[in-house]
């Protein structure tokens, strides 16, 4: 739960008004409407009555006003010492990723953009998709390296965050090897109880990608039964591993698998879609470092660029 999400409600309660309390915040109105909801997700129960202007409490957000001013109080009166303290250990920049990212591209990309930008203390994290979008957009972190489809909804509205394209990545079907070293499904002769796979849990972007590519196919194409599920690609790949499952990777995730002989590729393509590589700031970020690495990479938006992994074995910039 993000405090800032209870000023909002103490805000909101105060003006009764969407608009008013999105512009006393300084964020847009509908950054401000999804901190709201995810406020009154975290909690499960709607604390805002919409149906009528200005909006009012219900009876839980009523009760909850007084929760949240207590605990803002409690924080106020340490802010200052904590502050105080961490002030000297603030790293320069603050970077999140997609997991994948942060083990495939991150690392290599940082160091060139270091290189050409000049050295700086830098934090990196990865988040649930949700956590890093709300964190962007409350300036907790700098910049955002993300999977981009233009036909899955990113939320990230392009009046509030702005973005480059750095690179891009395909999500291939793969399927685990049986005990035989074969391939242990093949799409073009599904079992009758169709093709196992380990999906993407419903927290992350992937599962979007996953479910565009479910929409896109036809009556004629096999049957997809979801076994397991997981939120980060290294464990799915263990669990295809373990149950002998298909599932969908990015290349740079499935490329060491495929190269020991752990997974091969199915379905001849026709079940992969190419996916972005993008970096997100707020537009609002005024931060020195931040204007100068966005201007390099406005100059030269590959720098750093995802090296290209050809799934015969060699790897190419």
């Amino acid at each position: 739960m993000d405090t800032n999400w209870l000023t909002d409600f103490l805000v909101l309660s105060k003006t009764g008004s969407f608009s008013q309390a999105a512009e006393e915040r300084y964020i847009t109105q509908s950054a401000f409407s999804r901190r709201i909801k995810a406020l009154e997700n975290w909690l499960g129960a709607d604390l805002i009555d919409r149906s009528s202007y200005p909006v009012s409490l219900t009876p839980e957000g009523v009760a909850f006003k007084d929760t949240a001013q207590s605990v803002l109080q409690e924080l106020q009166l340490n802010r200052v010492e904590f502050q105080r303290r961490n002030t000297s250990r603030l790293p320069d920049l603050r970077l999140a990723s997609a997991t994948t990212l942060a083990l495939s591209f991150v690392p290599e990309w940082l160091e060139q953009i270091q290189s050409a930008c000049g050295n700086f203390s830098v934090s990196m994290d990865t988040y649930d998709f949700y956590q890093m979008v709300e964190m962007l957009s409350d300036r907790k972190i700098d910049l955002v390296l993300l999977y981009y489809h233009p036909q899955v909804p990113a939320f990230l509205e392009q009046h509030e965050f702005e973005s480059l394209k750095l690179g891009t990545d395909v999500m291939h079907l793969c399927t685990a090897m049986d005990e035989k070293g074969r391939p242990a499904y093949d799409v073009n002769r599904p079992p009758h109880s169709g093709l196992p796979y380990v999906g993407y849990g419903q927290t992350g972007y992937f599962s979007k990608v996953e479910d565009l590519i479910f929409s896109q196919m036809t009556a004629q194409d096999p049957k997809f039964v979801c076994s397991s599920q997981s939120g980060t690609c290294e464990f799915m790949k263990k669990l295809a591993l373990m149950e002998r499952t298909m599932l969908w990777l990015p290349t740079c995730s499935a490329h060491d698998s495929l190269q020991a002989g752990e997974i091969t590729l199915a379905g001849d393509g026709r079940f992969d879609t190419e996916l972005e590589i993008r970096v997100y700031k707020s537009r609002n970020n005024s931060s020195p470092l931040v204007s100068t690495i966005w201007s390099h990479l406005q100059k030269d938006p590959c720098a750093g660029h995802l090296k290209r992994y050809r799934l015969d074995g060699d790897v190419t910039s």
